[in-house]
């Protein structure tokens, strides 16, 4: 696992990155109800989902603004050592875990369907979510 804390904010950065460009792609394909190029045809079940609009969002709008906010802060930690910015990243990635958790298990076993965008992305939440832990360890 990576031990250098600028490696880790420039990795947590690309991460943020990543995923900010996979919401993107997820999200105008909801906004103009486009198919997504899939694995399987699992994303198209879950995008016509009613469970993919909470509050009448489409799941991927929450990824975007949070993926976008993670790479904003780790690109601010570069110049400040400021903690709200490390509280605000835990606090951030810790929604984004819980959201991706309850959104698996709803393409799990109420949709019925895995939509392999959701699961990188899940995946990659979860790994901005180690990095974060381990930048505070090495604190």
């Amino acid at each position: 696992m990576v031990r250098n804390p600028v490696l880790i904010n420039r990795t947590l950065f690309l991460l943020s990155l990543l995923g900010f460009a996979m919401a993107i792609y997820v999200l105008q394909s909801f906004l103009r109800q486009s198919s997504i190029v899939c694995l399987t045809n699992g994303c198209e079940i879950v995008r016509k989902s009613p469970y993919s609009y909470p509050f009448g969002i489409p799941v991927p709008a929450f990824g975007l603004v949070g993926y976008f906010f993670l790479a904003l802060l780790a690109f601010l930690r570069t110049t400040s050592k400021k903690q709200w910015i490390k509280k605000a990243m835990l606090g951030i990635s810790i929604f984004g875990i819980c959201f991706v958790t309850w959104f698996t298990y709803m393409e799990l076993f109420v949709i019925k369907g895995i939509c392999t965008w959701c699961a990188i992305s899940a995946v990659n939440m979860y790994i901005i979510f180690i990095l974060i832990l381990k930048s505070y360890k090495n604190a």
